[in-house]
């Protein structure tokens, strides 16, 4: 049975993140007083809430917290840290969808975290104005789409990612988007990575314009997938030179 977890209000969010990026410490808590719920469901208890933000704390301390790390360190601790969200969040898609909640776990519960992975520069990632660009709403959503899967997650970098799930025709169909990722993962050509899922994306969705992927098989899905990124390799070698082992970044 799905949970609810508190919602943080838009403008109380806003307040909370101008704190933070002011200087602020931003320390974790299971509640705010301001906090609200959805109107049907079991809510989520304080004690669940303690037991993410002590999952994810020790997770972030594996990964150099509260230290500064790098890049590299960050990324693993996504990829680590999709599965420790998910695992602790059992939230209806409905109840994911709402940015309000997200706003909670970034400025609330998990807003040490938060900085730590991305500082205050940047509002997104800590009021969920965009879930596929909010610390953790973007985790939580990369679970769900690759449950099962997760060794083609893991070969993704944060740029692939966002080719992929920041375009909603792509991004809303969790297979279509393990499809053409394990289509461009598993490419035995050197092939430029970033290269290749930019334009293999693009050629997707001029497809998806004329194409209705529910109505195939999750067989004829992965040919689709395999025969676009071929294309995409092809076209890249035809129009320019070749650059082995580009930039996978």
């Amino acid at each position: 049975m799905s949970e609810l977890w508190p919602h943080l209000p838009a403008v109380v969010g806003a307040a909370e993140y101008a704190e933070v990026a002011a200087g602020r410490p931003p320390a974790p808590r299971d509640s705010h007083p301001e906090q609200t719920w959805a109107p049907v469901g079991g809510r989520v208890a304080p004690k669940r809430i303690r037991e993410l933000i002590d999952a994810v704390s020790t997770l972030a301390g594996e990964y150099g917290f509260p230290e500064l790390a790098g890049n590299d360190a960050r990324i693993s601790f996504d990829r680590d840290a999709a599965k420790v969200v998910r695992g602790h969040l059992d939230l209806s898609w409905a109840e994911a969808g709402n940015r309000d909640l997200w706003s909670f776990l970034s400025l609330v519960a998990l807003p040490h975290v938060t900085m730590w992975r991305f500082g205050p520069g940047n509002k997104e990632r800590w009021v969920a104005t965009d879930l596929t660009r909010h610390t953790w709403a973007r985790l939580w959503w990369q679970a769900v789409v690759f449950a099962g899967h997760e060794h083609i997650l893991a070969a993704l970098s944060e740029s692939d990612l966002n080719q992929l799930l920041e375009r909603r025709s792509i991004g809303g169909d969790p297979r279509l988007v393990r499809e053409i990722a394990r289509a461009v993962t598993e490419l035995t050509a050197d092939a430029a990575r970033r290269a290749v899922i930019r334009d293999v994306t693009a050629r997707l969705r001029r497809y998806l314009a004329f194409l209705d992927v529910r109505a195939l098989s999750d067989q004829q899905v992965r040919e689709m997938c395999n025969a676009l990124t071929n294309e995409t390799v092809t076209r890249l070698r035809t129009d320019a030179p070749w650059q082995p082992g580009g930039s996978q970044a």
